[in-house]
């Protein structure tokens, strides 16, 4: 049995290697992410037309659209949230409320979010990808509530007979 003392560095040592490994993902996410402005138009330094600072291509997160700086880094992705975030992974519907929750920052899930989407890791899920047809003020009222989320769905693996 561990004294107090040894279980005590030994808490901050997890501690440490869980916050370096959540450094790698925040940077991972950041270099390689086009974000374009927040759109919600609460945000305090909201900009006055953020509609005309959007990547032109990626994925409508509601809130502001997500591309990728290179489309050749999913496996990076899926092996960095497979290490430290393996929930994310297990088929289930994830919000950026609980996403950020567990890495610390609801813009930083967002962003991973759209990311893993892009890079075809996920499928994100906005009120824009399942109802794009809703007008925009009821879409960010339901993203507000919650409504952007990954689902992982498995790669199919062909059996061969």
């Amino acid at each position: 049995m561990l004294s107090a003392q040894a279980q005590g560095r030994r808490a901050a040592q997890e501690s440490e290697e869980v916050m370096n490994n959540m450094d790698k993902l925040a940077r991972f996410i950041e270099e390689n992410t086009l974000r374009g402005a927040c759109q919600c138009r609460k945000c305090v330094d909201a900009i006055e037309h953020p509609e005309e600072e959007q990547p032109d291509h990626g994925v409508n997160l509601t809130f502001f659209r997500v591309a990728a700086t290179d489309l050749t880094r999913g496996d990076e992705l899926r092996v960095l949230v497979q290490e430290e975030y393996p929930d994310l992974l297990d088929g289930r519907e994830h919000n950026y409320m609980e996403i950020g929750a567990t890495i610390g920052d609801q813009g930083l899930a967002l962003m991973l979010i759209g990311l893993g989407h892009v890079l075809g890791i996920w499928k994100a899920l906005t009120p824009d990808t399942i109802m794009p047809f809703l007008p925009d003020d009821v879409k960010q009222q339901m993203a507000g509530n919650g409504m952007v989320a990954l689902k992982y769905t498995r790669p199919v693996v062909e059996v061969m007979p």
